[in-house]
């Protein structure tokens, strides 16, 4: 035999908290409300909130029995989503889309990414948060389409933003080119700079450097003479804030045995320039003499492995009688030697 012992149904004293509005009722279609201290067997809820329910039973004694407490935990359709916008980044960039509002739930979110214009769609592996950022971006990566899935349970369900699609630019191909790599004393040559796409005009898309260091110029074209020789390169910022280095450049001396010596005639002030291969550290003497063969003049020069190839060597005869002075240079360790005249007027 089976012997079960229960209570009888009792009524007791309802409270909800939060209390208002009223979400306690005494029919089963939610129409009549229950009128607070009331004793009732049943009631019927209907919160909006997460809500504690809880009953007090007292006895004719009169004893009370402790609450009893019923949570209620509410959760409500996910609603009013903010949609991700259209995103644009350069190929290795990072970029971001952005979900961050919604009402209802409590809910949980997930993105996904549609490779194929949204046919199919494939969870993102940890993404669960108001925003997806993208780092590192490919080009493959082009025409993705990315969404947000909410879902609020036990509602029935998932609801999904509107997509957003993900444009790369491709870096700009930059190259830079010169008719000539190769100048002397009073030639020069033009460094012309293409660049694909094309470079942004406000504010100018070009940059320079020569051997490492930023250098003037904002279009894509540098004047280059003998005191400019190096190794130059050009960084663009294309119509779509992408950036591109260009290829490099060497401009160099050219071999030459000529003595440059200029300007000539001079009122006083010239410089002297030879040709120096920088195979090794050398010395160099330039002597200066009159008309009268008089040494009036001499100077030394320290040659470098870092030392241009046409070491500008600056002279002042200004103080000096005008007419015709003989410039000869020598190098240590050479028998040769490189001679020219100077005319001061």
């Amino acid at each position: 035999s089976i012997t079960i012992t229960y209570g009888a149904p009792a009524s007791g004293v309802w409270t909800a908290s939060p209390a208002t509005p009223n979400t306690m009722f005494t029919d089963a279609a939610a129409t009549v409300p229950y009128v607070a201290g009331s004793l009732a067997t049943n009631i019927w809820v209907k919160p909006t909130v997460t809500t504690n329910y809880s009953v007090v039973y007292s006895t004719g004694t009169p004893c009370v029995s402790p609450p009893t407490v019923i949570p209620v935990n509410v959760v409500n359709p996910v609603t009013n989503i903010a949609a991700p916008t259209d995103k644009s980044v350069c190929i290795g960039g990072t970029t971001s889309f952005s979900s961050a509002t919604a009402t209802g739930g409590p809910f949980t979110r997930q993105w996904q990414v549609s490779t194929n214009n949204g046919l199919t769609w494939t969870n993102i592996a940890g993404q669960t948060g108001s925003t997806l950022t993208l780092t590192n971006v490919t080009q493959i990566m082009n025409n993705n389409l990315y969404r947000v899935n909410y879902t609020a349970a036990p509602c029935v369900g998932t609801v999904s933003s509107n997509s957003a699609k993900l444009t790369v630019n491709p870096l700009p191909v930059v190259t830079i080119t010169s008719p000539t790599v190769q100048l002397i004393p009073g030639r020069t040559t033009t460094i012309t700079g293409t660049s694909t796409p094309a470079a942004q005009t406000t504010p100018s898309g070009w940059a320079w450097t020569r051997d490492g260091s930023p250098i003037a110029g904002t279009t894509n074209t540098q004047v280059v003479d003998i005191n400019k020789l190096g190794t130059y390169q050009a960084t663009v910022t294309d119509i779509n804030g992408c950036v591109g280095l260009s290829n490099q450049l060497v401009i160099g001396g050219e071999s030459s045995e000529r003595l440059w010596i200029y300007p000539n005639p001079t009122t006083g002030s010239f410089q002297v320039r030879l040709y120096y291969p920088v195979p090794v550290a050398t010395r160099r003497e330039v002597s200066i003499y009159n008309a009268l063969g008089q040494l009036i003049m001499t100077k030394e020069f320290v040659l470098l492995r870092g030392t241009a190839p046409y070491l500008q060597m600056d002279f002042d005869l200004s103080k000096m009688q005008k007419g015709a002075y003989l410039v000869k240079v020598t190098n240590a360790g050479s028998t040769k030697i490189y001679s020219g005249f100077v005319l001061v007027q």
